[in-house]
């Protein structure tokens, strides 16, 4: 399954190329070692050296393209709204995900929550096309999902909401619906109003 989200893109894409770096050290060693093709053990480890080395550098690109958007949000740039939700609002937050999550198979949150609430609360940054909660970045997509792009759940939510649709497709063909959810805080009403007036569909002319 292809999932475009990420906790902290920026050391994921060290980190990948770093194995990236160690499968071909792997390779290369194989063949200085060993030398010899039909040797089983020089074998081996040519085949998960390049395993390693392959999947690794995809995961870089992916991570290093998410570190770019990451990076822009961090610094500032297209930004549509941010606001702070304080430890306490966190906490009935994640009581209310759990039960909205339980209502339909597509409303499960596509941010995985920590087990842990932050004692300094969460910051959510909102950018055309993506957001980080909590230091996990997503990607939000630009068309609507099923006629949907954006949708505002109010009370009972305590503290209200915004969901956004999310479609990922399968390795092996078909795909899962989900629903990236994210806390408004009372406080933070108005940019959460910004941020669903940005994404909600345009009337076509």
């Amino acid at each position: 399954m292809l999932y475009r989200r990420m906790r902290n893109p920026p050391r994921k894409a060290l980190l990948s190329i770093g194995l990236t770096a160690l499968g071909v050290g792997l390779v290369v060693l194989a063949d200085a070692v060993h030398g010899d093709a039909s040797d089983v053990g020089s074998a081996i480890l040519a085949i998960v050296g390049a395993t390693l080395a392959v999947v690794s550098f995809v995961v870089f690109i992916w991570a290093g393209l998410s570190a770019l958007g990451y990076r822009r949000l961090m610094a500032g740039k297209d930004v549509v709204a941010r606001w702070h939700v304080s430890a306490t609002d966190w906490d009935k937050f994640r009581a209310f995900n759990q039960i909205r999550a339980a209502q339909h198979l597509s409303l499960r949150n596509d941010i995985r929550l920590r087990k842990q609430t932050p004692l300094q609360g969460v910051d959510v940054i909102v950018g055309r096309n993506r957001i980080i909660v909590d230091g996990s970045y997503h990607s939000i997509t630009a068309r609507p999902v099923g006629g949907r792009q954006v949708n505002w759940v109010g009370p009972p939510a305590d503290p209200e909401c915004l969901e956004f649709p999310k479609v990922y497709a399968r390795s092996h063909g078909g795909s899962i619906d989900l629903t990236l959810r994210v806390p408004v805080p009372a406080a933070a009403r108005a940019e959460g109003v910004k941020v669903f007036e940005f994404y909600r569909p345009k009337p076509k002319k």
